[in-house]
């Protein structure tokens, strides 16, 4: 939407974890009197919209673990194509 700074929106949502965006709704709230996931919905559209209303509910998952036995599958994958 009109005054809508793409950039950065996409380099709070994505960068911050679930509990960072969390307090930045409260504030959010507490600064405009508006929920930020509303605001999102009026500002943006599409695919891009979609994203940041899912990073706005914090569901990311943000566990570290891998899984070994398929990292070492895509690394042969890959080793011989």
């Amino acid at each position: 939407g009109l005054g809508t700074k793409e950039s950065v929106l996409i380099e709070i949502m994505c960068s911050r974890t679930n509990a960072q965006i969390s307090e930045l709704r409260n504030i959010y709230q507490q600064m405009y009197h508006s929920t930020l996931e509303n605001d999102l919905i009026g500002e943006t559209s599409g695919h891009f919209k979609r994203l940041l209303i899912s990073l706005c509910n914090g569901g990311r998952d943000e566990s570290v673990q891998t899984d070994a036995l398929r990292a070492n599958q895509v690394t042969l994958f890959l080793s011989i194509t």
